[in-house]
C-alpha cells in the first residue's frame, strides 16, 4: 500500500473517532435514540478505513478481495445510517422500511460478489452509494417545511456536506477511466490520491460539524421556546396576583398589618415582574 494512502487512512480512522464520541456523548446526553443511527454510521466509517489497511496485509487474494468488498458495504452502510439519523430530526423514517432496504442491499453485494465476480459487487455497491447520497438531496424539499423549521440555520453546513458529497463521485469515476482502481490503494500518483481521499475527509469533517451545529442549534431554540413559554405563563400569574391585591386594597378594610403585607406582596409582584422582563431579554 502507498505510503500517502496509508496515512489518509489514519488520518480517517482519527476523524471518524472523534464523529462516534461525538455521537455517544449527544446520545448520553438527550438519551435520544438517533444518536443511535450515527452512532453506527461512524462505527462503520471506521472500519471502512481499516479493511484497506487488513487487504494490504493478508497474502490470499480471495481475502484481499472480500476486504475491498467490504470497504464499499460498510461505506454505503455508513452513509446510509447517518441519513437514516440525519432525516430523524424532521421527518418520521419507519425502521422497517430501512432494515429492508439494508438487508436487501448487503445480501445483493454478496450475491454479486460469491456468484459474479467482486469487481461487479464493488461497482454495484458503489452506484447505490451514489443513489443514496442522492436522495439526501432529493427527500428535504419533500418536506420542505418540517425541514426549513427544524434544521433552521444549520441548511448552510447541510448544503455544504452534500456539495462535498458530490465532488467525490465524479473525481472517483474520472480516475476509475484512467484505470485506477477502487481506493487508489497500490497508486503512485500523489496529485490523483490526494485528489480522492481530500473530499472524502472533508466530507467526514463537515459531517461532524453538520451534526454538532444541528443539535446545538436545535437545543438553543428548544431553551429559547421554553424560556418565553415559562415567562410568559409567570406573567400572567403575576398579573393575576397584582390585580387581585389591587381589589382586596379596593374592597376591603384592612388594617396596618394586613396593608402592610399587601404593600409587600405588591412590591414583590414589581420585582418579579421586571426580573421575568429580563429573563425575555437574555
Amino acid at each position: 500500500m502507498n505510503d500517502l494512502v496509508l496515512l489518509c487512512l489514519l488520518f480517517f480512522i482519527f476523524v471518524r473517532v472523534i464523529g462516534l464520541g461525538v455521537s455517544i456523548d449527544f446520545l448520553y446526553d438527550t438519551k435520544n435514540k438517533k444518536f443511535i443511527s450515527f452512532i453506527l454510521s461512524w462505527s462503520f466509517w471506521i472500519l471502512v478505513a481499516l479493511f484497506p489497511i487488513f487487504s494490504s496485509i493478508v497474502e490470499s487474494t480471495n481475502l484481499q478481495e472480500l476486504f475491498l468488498v467490504l470497504n464499499v458495504l460498510f461505506s454505503l452502510l455508513a452513509t446510509i445510517f447517518y441519513i437514516w439519523g440525519f432525516l430523524k430530526y424532521f421527518m418520521s423514517v419507519p425502521s422497517k422500511i430501512m432494515i429492508s432496504l439494508i438487508t436487501l442491499l448487503v445480501v445483493t453485494i454478496f450475491f454479486l460478489y460469491f456468484i459474479i465476480d467482486y469487481a461487479i459487487s464493488i461497482q454495484f455497491t458503489r452506484f447505490m452509494l451514489l443513489i443514496v447520497t442522492v436522495s439526501l438531496y432529493v427527500i428535504p424539499p419533500l418536506k420542505k417545511r418540517n425541514f426549513k423549521m427544524y434544521v433552521g440555520k444549520s441548511i448552510r453546513w447541510y448544503i455544504v456536506v452534500i456539495s462535498a458529497f458530490f465532488i467525490y463521485f465524479p473525481i472517483s469515476f474520472i480516475i476509475s477511466f484512467q484505470g485506477y482502481s477502487y481506493g487508489l490503494y497500490d497508486a503512485e500518483n500523489s496529485l490523483l490520491i490526494m485528489l480522492n481521499y481530500v473530499p472524502t475527509i472533508s466530507t467526514s469533517i463537515l459531517s461532524i460539524i453538520l451534526l454538532v451545529h444541528l443539535e446545538y442549534s436545535i437545543s438553543s431554540r428548544e431553551s429559547f421556546d421554553l424560556k418565553d413559554k415559562y415567562s410568559h405563563n409567570l406573567g400572567n400569574i403575576l398579573q393575576v396576583v397584582n390585580s387581585s391585591s389591587d381589589l382586596i386594597k379596593m374592597s376591603a378594610n384592612l388594617n396596618e398589618q394586613e396593608t402592610t403585607n399587601l404593600k409587600l406582596i405588591q412590591a414583590k409582584c414589581k420585582e418579579a415582574s421586571k426580573l421575568i422582563k429580563h429573563i425575555r431579554k437574555l
